[in-house]
């Protein structure tokens, strides 16, 4: 009798010990089951608010090419219309008393007119390749030494492998190189500037990179951050970086005032 009040309760015992153990066992997979749980919905939810911004960032993009067009034309078919008329009735200005009124005005019309071709031209160049980022690159730098007294120097191998650029791609590192030449135009103060594209050299990833250098001015990339591109002479490197993210390139700014500044752009084959 005994011995079997002694096996029950040895029974029991074991019972309890299962028990306890399945207990345990149905805590911890429930409590890992909702952190996978939350953890997935964490990822979808990150994926989605991904896709929502770079959607987003194609539609402003998209926005802003459209709106550079439209400027342009009207540019083109107004204020340059305007201009041209007003040198034609210049020409034939007749004025006894100062001879020199009617070539001064011409003058300073011919000037304003070539302003505004410009703008047109950087707002929606008529010329640009969107599948040729070299041609495109090329054409960049034919305007920059057409309209300024800086050393300009383009380097570029005779094969260069774009074609894993998409259109998209070609027309956003078009615009950021046209950005980094404006900048470098308007703020530098330089006396030399070097652009150079490449494929990637032996250990390096494969795709394209830019490098565009000048011995200008420079300046503080640790301002610039501050502003975050409220300074408008600094809006122009987040538009920059923008179009980087948004294409998968990445974009290094090295500057410091006195030193010139070297942009790096890297576009990889994916």
């Amino acid at each position: 009798m005994e011995n079997s009040v002694q096996e029950i309760e040895r029974l029991n015992t074991i019972i309890h010990q299962y028990t306890s153990f399945f207990i345990i066992f149905d805590v911890v997979f429930f409590i890992t089951l909702v952190i996978i749980i939350v953890f997935a919905i964490q990822v979808l939810k990150s994926k989605k608010r991904l896709k929502n911004s770079s959607r987003y960032l194609r539609y402003t993009i998209k926005g802003q090419e459209e709106e550079r067009a439209r400027i342009a034309r009207e540019l083109h078919d107004t204020i340059a219309q305007d201009l041209r008329y007003c040198r034609s009735l210049t020409e034939k200005i007749e004025d006894k008393n100062d001879a020199k009124l009617g070539p001064k005005i011409s003058k300073l019309l011919e000037d304003s007119l070539s302003q505004v071709r410009n703008m047109s031209y950087n707002l929606a160049p008529p010329d640009v390749i969107r599948n040729d980022i070299t041609a495109n690159v090329m054409n960049l730098s034919q305007n920059f030494k057409e309209h300024s007294d800086v050393d300009f120097r383009l380097t570029m191998p005779e094969k260069i492998d774009t074609d894993f650029l998409s259109e998209e791609e070609n027309l956003n590192l078009y615009r950021i190189v046209q950005e980094s030449l404006t900048n470098i135009f308007k703020h530098a103060q330089a006396s030399e500037v070097t652009v150079l594209l490449r494929n990637a050299n032996e250990g390096e990833a494969e795709g394209l990179y830019i490098f565009i250098s000048d011995d200008g001015k420079g300046f503080e990339l640790s301002e610039i951050a501050k502003t975050r591109g409220t300074d408008g002479n600094h809006l122009g490197l987040v538009g920059m970086k923008e179009r980087a993210d948004f294409i998968g390139a990445k974009l290094e700014i090295d500057s410091h005032p006195g030193e010139g500044t070297q942009i790096t752009i890297i576009k990889p084959k994916l």
